[in-house]
């Protein structure tokens, strides 16, 4: 097991630890009351009553089935965590140190925007329809040398999930790269709400995006934008070059 692993089963280890002292702690407590219990001729009928309640509590806090999901929720969240926190950190990294530059290299915009796809994946049920497709091929001559602009891939993919209709059973989000001739594409769809008087086209966002890449590129890009009032979609394309 890798060091990150050993570092997730401590984590998990110490969370089951701590549960195990919260328990020993309510038996003990209870065994207290039990205890004084055995006392209760010494006692008014209203204080024993109250011991009565207090055993009941206690009892209700110790139900194993309680105890049990609870756990198996702490287990599955933190598998979660664990899994978010990695893709965040490659995230971080990516912000912190890969992008200082006007361009980056393109494999390493692409593996940014699956970073963030994987956590806003949070976001949806394990039935959400989340279609990603790689088009891509990595073992193409001139695809390791490609440069793009970073974080070229944030606006059409956070808008997606931003404004996506998550609760329908018909929901989906789907994000396709591909590589043609040194032309980057990216299609993006998602269903709209149904009854949604948002109106997902346009906006500050979607201005400041274009004028970005209007900057960079120049007429080197098409940023195509359509909706038929049930599925809204982006569509961008870019030239890229390998010595820019």
């Amino acid at each position: 097991m890798n060091e990150r692993g050993d570092i997730n089963q401590f984590i998990l280890a110490g969370i089951i630890v701590v549960c195990l002292v919260i328990i020993l702690i309510l038996l003990v407590e209870l065994r207290k009351l039990r205890k004084n219990g055995t006392a209760s001729n010494q006692l008014t009928v209203e204080k024993a009553a109250s011991r009565v309640q207090d055993l009941d509590l206690f009892r209700y806090k110790l139900n194993p089935h309680l105890l049990k999901n609870a756990l198996n929720a702490i287990q599955s969240h933190a598998y979660q965590s664990y899994y978010a926190l990695d893709k965040l950190s490659n995230v971080l990294d990516y912000i912190l140190y890969e992008s200082d530059g006007r361009y980056v290299l393109l494999k390493d915009e692409l593996q940014f925007a699956f970073n963030l796809i994987e956590i806003n994946r949070l976001k949806t049920s394990p039935l959400f329809d989340l279609h990603i497709r790689n088009k891509i091929d990595a073992d193409m001559p001139t695809f390791r040398k490609l440069n793009i602009a970073p974080f070229i891939t944030i606006n059409p993919i956070e808008n997606a999930f931003k404004h996506a209709d998550l609760q329908s059973d018909d929901a989906f989000i789907s994000v396709i790269f591909d590589l043609r001739d040194e032309w980057f594409h990216l299609s993006v769809s998602n269903k709209i709400p149904p009854g949604s008087k948002h109106q997902q086209k346009g906006g500050i966002g979607n201005k400041a995006f274009r004028d970005r890449l209007q900057t960079l590129y120049g007429n080197r890009f098409e940023l195509k934008e359509d909706s038929d009032g049930n599925v809204y979609t982006t569509h961008l394309k870019i030239k890229l070059h390998a010595d820019i």
